[in-house]
C-alpha cells in the first residue's frame, strides 16, 4: 500500500511539469506558462477560421486566445518573446495571470482590422475576465481581477501609437496589480495607465514617454481616478460605477518625459478620497502643466522626486498642485525650471462632476514643516502657497511656506 501511494505521489510530480501543447509548460502549482512569438498560430488554433482573422487581426487573436486560455486555467504566465505584435482590439486579461515581455518584445496599437465587421477599438487591456468583459456592472468595490502583473524585461515597449482616447492598460476593481520594466510610448488624448477603485498596487521602474498636446493639457501619464457616471472618467460596462476610490498605489522609480503630466486627477467624486498614493524617486521632465495633479487624496506621500522643465518654465504650472489633499506628505522633491513649485488650491469641478460640493486641503502642522524641504532650483516663485478661499488668491487668502532655493544650496555646498 505503502509502495502505491509513493508511485502515485511521483506520478503527480512529473504529471505537473510534462509540457502542454501549442509550447506551454505546467508548473508545480498546476499554472501553465506559454511562449510565443508574432509567427506563433492562436492556441490549438482557435478562430484562426473566422472570417475576421486577417493579417490585421491576427496578433489580437493569438493574445486573446492565449488569455482566454489562462482564465480557463486559473492563471499563469504569457510570455512574449522578441518581435512586435500588432494589436487592433481590445485584451482582457483575468486573475493571477502575468504578461511578460522579453527584451525586444513591441507591442504596437493599430487602427485597422481589415473587416467590417468591427472596427479597431481605443484601448489595448483591461484588467477583466474575458468571460465577463461584456457584463453590464459585473464588478463594484475592489472585487474584480486579482494579481495581475505587466513585467517588462530589457527594451521591452508598448508603443500606442497615438491613437485617439486610448488608454493602454486600463484597471478597475482590480487588487495586487503590477507594472514594471516596460517603455510606453505615445499616447493621444488617453492615458498609459488608468487606475481606478483598486488596492495594493504597484508601478516600477517604467518609461512614460511622448503625447500630443491636448485641449485642457490635463491627460495624465498615469490617471488615478473614481468609476463615476457623473464624471464621465471610467467608461467600461462591467464597472457598477460605485465610486469606489483607490488605496495603496506605489508609483517608484518611473521616467516620465514630454506629456501634459506625469501622475494626477483631474475630476472627483465628493467624499471619495484616495487613500496612500506614494509617489517615490521618479524623475519627471518637460511636462506641459502641472506635473502632479492631487485631487481628493489622502495620506499621500510624494517625497525625493525630480521635476523639471514645467511648461519650459512659463505661465504659473506647478510641479505638484493639490486640491482636496488630506494629510499630505511632500517632501525633499527638487524642482528645476519650474514656475512655481507647489501649490494648495481650493477646487471645484467644472462641467460633469459639477454638482459636487467644493473641496478643500488640511494640512498638519508636520505637512508644514515637511515642505520645508523640498528645493527649487531656476525659479519664479521661491515659496510654495496655500490658498485658502475658493477662487480667491490674494495675500489676505494666501499662505506662503518658503522653500530652499538656489542661492540657499550654493551656499550649503560652499
Amino acid at each position: 500500500m505503502r509502495k502505491l501511494f509513493v508511485l502515485v505521489m511521483l506520478g503527480c510530480m512529473l504529471i505537473s511539469f510534462i509540457p502542454e501543447l501549442n509550447g506551454g509548460t505546467v508548473s508545480a502549482k498546476g499554472k501553465p506558462t506559454y511562449k510565443i512569438s508574432p509567427a506563433s498560430i492562436t492556441y490549438k488554433k482557435r478562430l484562426m477560421n473566422v472570417s475576421t482573422y486577417n493579417k490585421h487581426t491576427k496578433h489580437y487573436y493569438l493574445l486573446r486566445t492565449y488569455l482566454e486560455r489562462l482564465e480557463q486555467t486559473g492563471g499563469g504566465t504569457l510570455v512574449l518573446k522578441r518581435g512586435t505584435y500588432s494589436i487592433s482590439n481590445a485584451l482582457y486579461v483575468p486573475s493571477n495571470v502575468t504578461i511578460q515581455l522579453e527584451n525586444g518584445a513591441k507591442i504596437l496599437k493599430t487602427m485597422k482590422t481589415g473587416t467590417r465587421v468591427f472596427g479597431p477599438a481605443a484601448s489595448l487591456f483591461h484588467f477583466v475576465r474575458p468571460s465577463r468583459s461584456h457584463k453590464r456592472s459585473a464588478y463594484g468595490g475592489y472585487s474584480g481581477e486579482k494579481n495581475i502583473a505587466f513585467i517588462g524585461k530589457g527594451n521591452a515597449t508598448i508603443n500606442m501609437n497615438f491613437a485617439k482616447n486610448g488608454n493602454v492598460l486600463l484597471a478597475g476593481h482590480n487588487q495586487n496589480l503590477k507594472i514594471e520594466g516596460i517603455r510606453f510610448e505615445n499616447i493621444n488624448g488617453g492615458h498609459f495607465i488608468e487606475i481606478d477603485a483598486t488596492k495594493n498596487s504597484v508601478i516600477r521602474n517604467n518609461i512614460f514617454i511622448g503625447s500630443k498636446p491636448t485641449t485642457g493639457l490635463n491627460k495624465e501619464a498615469i490617471n488615478i481616478d473614481t468609476p463615476d457616471k457623473s464624471t464621465q472618467g471610467f467608461n467600461v460596462v462591467w464597472s457598477k460605477q460605485d465610486k469606489m476610490p483607490n488605496r495603496d498605489i506605489l508609483i517608484e522609480g518611473n521616467r516620465f518625459e514630454d506629456l501634459d503630466r506625469a501622475v494626477g486627477t483631474h475630476k472627483y467624486s465628493e467624499g471619495k478620497l484616495h487613500d496612500n498614493v506614494v509617489i517615490r524617486g521618479n524623475t519627471i521632465d518637460r511636462m506641459r502643466s502641472d506635473a502632479i495633479r492631487v485631487m481628493n487624496w489622502s495620506n499621500a506621500v510624494i517625497e525625493d522626486n525630480t521635476i523639471k522643465n514645467v511648461n519650459t518654465g512659463k505661465a504659473n504650472n506647478r510641479g505638484i498642485l493639490a486640491s482636496g489633499a488630506s494629510n499630505p506628505t511632500f517632501r525633499n522633491n527638487l524642482f528645476i525650471s519650474v514656475p512655481r513649485a507647489m501649490q494648495f488650491m481650493v477646487w471645484k469641478n467644472s462641467g460633469p462632476g459639477s454638482q459636487y460640493g467644493i473641496i478643500y486641503n488640511s494640512l498638519t502642522e508636520q505637512n508644514i514643516e515637511d515642505l520645508k524641504t523640498n528645493r527649487i532650483v531656476d525659479f519664479k516663485e521661491n515659496f510654495i502657497r496655500i490658498n485658502t478661499e475658493y477662487d480667491k488668491f490674494d495675500k489676505s487668502t494666501t499662505q506662503i511656506i518658503p522653500v530652499l532655493t538656489e542661492e540657499v544650496l550654493l551656499l550649503n555646498n560652499g
